[in-house]
């Protein structure tokens, strides 16, 4: 891991907050749980898709990260009270392979009814601790752009594929609390809560091939 006052120049911001009825303390002690059981690897739900981004962001840096940062708003209604939760254990992956999510579960707000609604995760690794912050540098929306477009993040985009620019104005900082590599096969776009979706892969097997 870089050094704890060094950001990439190129990397996945992610905001989180209270999610799916879970606050954030137990979110990150569950996550942790699951980095231990998994020797570092673990999933991070987000609502947003950024497929394409990612595989920019791939092809681009050999060993990308996610930092992860507190939301400065406050979460949304349904957010702290869902009607009802999905827990999501299969996905696809950038690869186009089926993965099954033998580490962990990802868990969202259930779709609402007759409208369709997508969940997609994060496939990552880390050494340090989910549920302890570390003294990491901190940054502000307006010091980052999307690595894409070069169009500056919305305050509304919680998940994005970014590069760091001159500061273009102020703004409320974002303190990293922690951070994680991304490993293959980096994004699930989640398919079932319940059933695989043809043969199943684990991400547990491709870690010695990235490694390698």
């Amino acid at each position: 891991m870089p050094p704890i006052d060094t950001l990439p120049s190129q990397f996945c911001w992610t905001k989180f907050g209270t999610e799916a009825g879970d606050e954030v303390d137990a979110i990150r002690a569950r996550k942790e749980s699951e980095r231990r059981s998994g020797g570092g690897l673990f999933y991070w739900g987000i609502g947003n898709s950024v497929g394409p981004s990612l595989r920019l962001l791939v092809s681009q840096v050999r060993e990308p990260e996610v930092l992860f940062t507190p939301m400065l708003s406050r979460p949304a209604y349904l957010d702290v009270n869902p009607a009802s939760v999905a827990s999501w254990r299969f996905g696809v992956g950038l690869d186009g392979v089926p993965h099954a999510l033998r580490t962990g579960v990802v868990t969202s707000k259930s779709p609402v009814v007759n409208r369709a609604r997508r969940h997609f995760a994060l496939v990552c690794h880390s050494e340090d601790r989910l549920d302890v912050d570390l003294d990491y540098e901190g940054f502000t929306s307006s010091s980052v752009v999307n690595l894409r477009t070069g169009a500056q993040v919305g305050s509304s985009q919680v998940t994005s594929i970014v590069r760091r620019v001159p500061e273009l104005g102020g703004g409320r900082p974002y303190r990293v609390a922690f951070r994680a590599r991304l490993v293959a096969p980096y994004f699930l776009t989640l398919t079932s809560s319940s059933e695989p979706l043809g043969e199943c892969e684990s991400a547990l097997p491709m870690q010695d091939a990235l490694w390698a």
